[in-house]
């Protein structure tokens, strides 16, 4: 017989280590009870009949208005310490505590008769009641304006006998089952979400194929054009920065799915384009992400540059890795960016040209 105290850690559930805390609001269920009202009444028809054929009913408007009760600290402490022994607010005389729910409702009925001309017609006939349910135990409360009551499975019926050709004596039964809740704000310890999505690029277009002119359609552009085949690694086209070499270039783009307990990697190839009998390079290439929060407050933002001439004439790709990203982040913006300096003399006359980037989770923080 194997020994039930040797454990495989394969077989082992192991708590994450990396919980994380959250404040919540919950219905905290306080009590549930069923109580049974009877509404006996005697109903005169506008005219004789010979017989009631049937009666509809429905409860309408039910509602329900919890008691509140007030005991000081000693009471309090002898009668519910065992049960909630730990922050109940004070309220002023004492803590506070529901003892019953007063219910009331109309119980609505459709009375369809025969009359003397052996014709079928129907009246109506609405009947307010209430009824006092005593909780099978006081239940603290924490705050008694967080305190709801939910009807659940409510049923009706009803008994009649046609005493006289117009007088109607009625026995209606209707069942009430309240759920007295109260919302209380409790802290959570959340288990780790989704694991890092390591396969998934966030970018749209990440190789630059889709062109509307010299634009990118699903990048904002600056100073940019459609770089031609033959410039190009893998695919069709790529982005080339400095249209006009002498002015900033730069392509990016918006990107919403940003988890904060992930770390990410911003990679992209790119090579330099000179003239080749006077090149002249002076530029600076950037990666960045900026990070906002949902009011498009900018949170926080990360950067890397390459002189040019730690950007070769051969593709070579560039990484950036981004995070811990903090907390509050709702989206981030992407941008590649080439830089040169303001009436430089030569002035620049080297171009960038860009392909196949990406942004991938790498890891959690």
């Amino acid at each position: 017989m194997p020994n039930n105290n040797n454990f495989n850690n394969d077989t082992m559930m192991v708590e994450p280590q990396d919980l994380r805390c959250m404040r919540i609001k919950v219905p905290v269920v306080l009590a549930e009870e069923e109580a049974q009202v009877v509404v006996d009444t005697t109903f005169c028809l506008p005219e004789l009949a010979k017989k009631v054929d049937h009666i509809d009913i429905m409860v309408r408007d039910l509602e329900a208005d919890p008691v509140f009760v007030h005991e000081n600290d000693s009471t309090w402490n002898l009668s519910m310490s065992k049960k909630w022994p730990h922050n109940i607010h004070n309220f002023p005389g004492g803590r506070a505590f529901v003892k019953k729910v007063v219910v009331h409702g109309t119980l609505h009925k459709q009375i369809y008769y025969v009359n003397q001309e052996d014709q079928v017609k129907h009246v109506g006939e609405d009947i307010p009641f209430t009824k006092t349910i005593d909780l099978t135990e006081p239940e603290p409360v924490m705050d008694i304006d967080d305190v709801e009551i939910q009807f659940h499975g409510t049923r009706a019926d009803v008994t009649w006998d046609l005493v006289r050709a117009s007088r109607l004596q009625q026995t209606g039964v209707v069942i009430v089952r309240v759920k007295i809740s109260e919302q209380r704000q409790i802290m959570v310890a959340v288990c780790p979400g989704e694991a890092c999505p390591t396969n998934r690029n966030l970018l749209r277009d990440p190789g630059f194929e889709q062109w509307i002119g010299d634009t990118p359609l699903l990048w904002g552009a600056t100073n940019v054009f459609r770089a031609s085949n033959d410039l190009v690694r893998t695919g069709a086209h790529a982005a080339g920065l400095g249209l006009d070499p002498t002015l900033p270039a730069a392509v990016f783009q918006t990107t919403r799915r940003i988890n904060t307990d992930f770390v990410y990697r911003l990679c992209f190839w790119a090579r330099k384009l000179a003239p080749a009998l006077t090149p002249e390079c002076d530029f600076t290439l950037e990666a960045q992400v900026t990070f906002f929060d949902s009011d498009h407050n900018q949170i926080d933002v990360q950067s890397q540059s390459w002189s040019d001439d730690q950007v070769p004439f051969n593709y070579k790709q560039f990484c950036l890795d981004v995070g811990p990203v903090n907390d509050g982040v709702s989206y981030a913006l992407v941008r590649i960016a080439m830089h040169v300096p303001v009436g430089a003399t030569p002035p620049n006359n080297c171009q960038v040209i860009v392909d196949d980037a990406s942004l991938v989770c790498i890891r959690r923080r």
